[in-house]
Parts: C-alpha cells; sequence; structure tokens
C-alpha cells in the first residue's frame, strides 16, 4: 500500500514540473493515478490539503511537516468536514469531461459572460476568486487567487509575530484575524480549510444573478395581450405551488430587508430580492465606473451588509443572513 510519505514525495514532484495557473487539484491527482497506477479517490482531501500547503510552502520559511501534519488532520476531516472541499473537486473535475461536453457547457456559459469577464478570469491554482466581507476588509481587495489571499496572510502573521514560539504550526489570532476564523488560535493546517468559507467561486455566483434576470425577462416576454388571461391563472397556480420549494419560493425577510425596501412586504422569493437589489443598484449609479463588478456601497447599502463595496456576483450570498429559516 502507498504510504502517505511516498504520495507526498511524488506530489511535490509532480507540483513541482506543473504550471500552477492552468493546474487544478483534479488533474494534478489524474496525473498521480496514471504516474502510479492506481485509484487516488478516497485520498482526495489529503492530496488537496497537501497542494495547499505546497502553496503554502512559498510564501512560510516553516516548511510543514507531513508525518506530524498527517496524525493530527484526519481526525479533523473525519469529524469537522463540511463538503466544501468535495464540491470544490466535483467543480474541477468537470474541466475533464468529454470535448463534446466541455464545448456545449462552455458556448452555454460564454451566452451569460462579458468579453471583460472572460479575460479577467484564468484558471488553476492562480484564478481569481470572490471573498467573504471578513476577508475583503482583511485584503482591501473584493476578488483575489487562493494562493495571493495565502500570501498575504502568512506575510501579516510573519510581520506581526503571530506565530506560537514553543510551536510554530500554531497561529495566535489578533483582533483582524479573530474577526475571519473566530477562534483565538489556530493550526495552520486548519487555516487553510478554515479560508475555503470564505473563498467563493466567482462564476458560480454570477451564473445564479444571470439565470434569475434572464428567466424573469423570458416569461415578461412570453406574455402577450392574447395569452394575458390564461398566464393570470397559470401564474397564480405556480405561486401556490413554488410556496414551499425552490429559488422563487417566498420566504421570510429580515426586518432590516424589509425597511431596505419600504414595501412592507415581509415575505418575498429570493429571485424577486435579488432582482430588486440590483434595481435599487443600478437606479443609485452604484456601480464602479472603472470596474463595473464593484459595487460602492451607499448608506442604505452599508447599513444593510456591513460592507464599504463588495463584488456584484456576491450579493446573493450577502443576502443569505437577511432570509429567515422557518421553523
Amino acid at each position: 500500500m502507498l504510504t502517505d510519505s511516498e504520495l507526498l514525495k511524488r506530489l511535490h514532484d509532480v507540483l513541482g514540473t506543473s504550471d500552477l495557473d492552468t493546474a487544478t487539484a483534479a488533474t494534478v491527482r489524474r496525473r498521480l493515478e496514471q504516474d502510479l497506477g492506481i485509484d487516488l479517490s478516497d485520498r482526495k482531501p489529503y492530496i488537496r490539503q497537501q497542494i495547499d500547503l505546497y502553496l503554502q510552502s512559498h510564501y512560510n520559511d516553516d516548511k510543514p511537516e507531513p508525518e506530524e501534519e498527517s496524525e493530527d488532520v484526519k481526525p479533523q476531516q473525519e469529524t469537522d468536514n463540511d463538503g466544501t472541499e468535495e464540491e470544490e473537486e466535483e467543480e474541477e473535475e468537470e474541466e475533464e469531461e468529454s470535448d463534446e461536453e466541455k464545448k456545449r457547457k462552455i458556448e452555454k456559459r460564454k451566452q451569460n459572460k462579458t468579453p471583460a469577464d472572460a479575460k479577467k478570469r484564468g484558471g488553476g491554482f492562480t484564478k481569481p476568486c470572490a471573498l467573504s466581507p471578513q476577508l475583503q476588509k482583511f485584503v482591501g481587495e473584493p476578488e483575489m487567487a487562493r494562493t495571493e489571499v495565502v500570501k498575504k496572510i502568512w506575510a501579516y502573521i510573519k510581520e506581526k509575530e503571530l506565530q506560537n514560539p514553543q510551536n510554530k504550526r500554531k497561529i495566535l489570532c489578533d483582533e483582524m484575524l479573530h474577526e475571519i476564523f473566530r477562534v483565538k488560535s489556530i493550526d495552520m493546517f486548519q487555516m487553510n480549510k478554515a479560508l475555503t468559507k470564505h473563498i467563493w467561486p466567482i462564476e458560480e455566483e454570477y451564473e445564479a444573478v444571470v439565470s434569475v434576470k434572464s428567466s424573469e425577462k423570458n416569461k415578461q416576454n412570453k406574455r402577450t395581450k392574447e395569452d394575458e388571461p390564461k398566464e393570470k391563472e397559470k401564474e397564480k397556480g405556480k405561486r401556490q405551488k413554488a410556496k414551499g420549494s425552490g429559488f422563487v419560493s417566498p420566504h421570510p425577510i429580515s426586518e432590516a430587508l424589509v425597511q431596505f425596501f419600504g414595501t412592507g412586504e415581509h415575505e418575498l422569493s429570493r429571485a424577486e430580492v435579488v432582482k430588486r437589489m440590483w434595481e435599487y443598484i443600478k437606479r443609485n449609479d452604484l456601480q464602479d465606473p472603472s470596474d463595473k463588478r464593484r459595487i460602492l456601497c451607499d448608506d442604505k447599502l452599508r447599513k444593510l451588509f456591513k460592507v464599504d463595496t463588495f463584488v456584484g456576483f456576491t450579493v446573493s450570498k450577502l443576502l443569505t443572513a437577511h432570509f429567515i429559516k422557518e421553523e
């Protein structure tokens, strides 16, 4: 059986000869499987974690100790795996489908993308990602590659001397880091996993907003004067059916969101909230003229989201806190 140390050595060899701008955890794992002639599906979390540590080692003088790390982290993975890393792996594996599948998906995405977006987004470990409000505040940017985020965090840790002198792998969180990780201290390996909750794929949020706006537009175009009576009946039936599920079902919203819209409505669908939010942004010219994807908050938006700026793609995530879960 292949030991962790043998796998780690081969992994470092592969990463050392890979283009990190295009490589992903999935492509690296597949190359390892090809080279070693074995299936490594059950080692996905370990491989992803070691890739993060390899990238991190470029910015941190203290090299990780593989054997110790292996012992510390395995229980953590078993008890505290929220599935985020597995989802990322699945997203990356989509890239390795047949050429025909790829072409179909690319063509579909192209219809919803602007040329500026297509150019700006890269691939692999260095592709830009949307950041949580806490991380935006820390790095001073609304989006950044995961590798750059790790680099900035380690530069900050070194500058502030936040490593425990007795155990360099333990990070002592000051006020800034506590705001991100919500703990007084954190292990350097756990830190990589904790960051996953603050770094989001841009594509996912962008496509969610576009698909909602697109479907709303299509519905309006379909409605003609001849069909209006039938459409009204259908809409009434749809609303009754959709009441309990999906993106278009009404949900209770926070008092802050009720006050923001000022219509007195206490239940709205997620799609309707996103639509109204974009109408508000456009009506008040809150898009940064130099980068239309960046939203500059006025007093009302700042009071609602508690941030000065955010990337338009992340509006859906920022709104999540304002939907009240029904018991």
